[in-house]
């Protein structure tokens, strides 16, 4: 079986806090009410104002062991020996390499692909942290059965850029894929919503998926059903809208 993730983030203080592992919440029961009663994007605000009002830094407040663990057990419990598993970028930030190399080992997965996302770019001169990928390319496709080929990038199409922050647009634009007509699997924005800029995109980002991969079922029933109830004729899907508040 095929899976898709990104973002991973392992080590990240900012995005550890925004997912809720956190010093002050350490059973992360508050920020679960929030995200159940509220929606995500109330509980990571939240998370976000009381780190900030503290006066304290990210790292300070930041539970990254917890998240780190978090992410491998919930890819561990989907993925298994012989699957295929596609890391589509920001494998981690502000953390070691050893740590890094250590997370992804941790991983049962031995046929583990990534993508370069716009954290990521040090894996390329790095032999024995790539060797850890059967394949680690800027950009890559997969061939999903009842879909065929579809595109595999950290970044949405270069025309949805700026559908997420507005600097992505001059910062990416040469690292984002141009669409093409495929279909799209892709991360970066820490949306909040499986839903793409357009009916091609599909983000596969852990913000999105309740912190789980996505398996290639999934994959194919999300397009279907895209397909059996399309957007209005000229209308698109903005994940602007569930952008979180980094």
């Amino acid at each position: 079986m095929q899976f898709f993730t990104t973002d991973t983030h392992f080590g990240h203080p900012l995005v550890t806090v925004l997912r809720g592992f956190t010093t002050f919440d350490p059973a992360r029961s508050h920020y679960t009410d929030i995200l159940r009663t509220e929606g995500r994007k109330a509980a990571e605000d939240w998370a976000k104002g009381t780190t900030l009002e503290s006066g304290r830094t990210f790292r300070d407040m930041a539970d990254t062991d917890a998240h780190d663990r978090a992410i491998i057990d919930h890819i561990n419990a989907s993925v298994g020996p012989d699957d295929e598993l596609w890391i589509l970028g920001d494998i981690g930030y502000r953390t070691s390499v050893d740590h890094l190399k250590e997370c992804l080992r941790s991983l049962r997965c031995r046929h583990l692909h990534g993508v370069i996302g716009n954290h990521d770019d040090w894996w390329m001169t790095d032999r024995p942290a790539r060797n850890l990928f059967v394949s680690l390319e800027p950009n890559d496709t997969a061939d999903i059965d009842g879909l065929g080929v579809v595109n595999l990038s950290h970044f949405p199409y270069r025309e949805d850029l700026s559908y997420s922050w507005p600097d992505d647009v001059a910062k990416f634009s040469g690292k984002a894929l141009p669409f093409d007509g495929r279909k799209l699997l892709y991360g970066h924005t820490h949306q909040l919503s499986p839903a793409g800029a357009r009916p091609e995109s599909l983000n596969v980002g852990l913000d999105a998926w309740d912190l789980m991969p996505v398996n290639a079922e999934q994959v194919a029933a999300w397009f279907r059903e895209r397909r059996h109830d399309p957007a209005p004729e000229g209308e698109r899907t903005t994940p602007s809208i569930d952008m979180p508040s980094f």
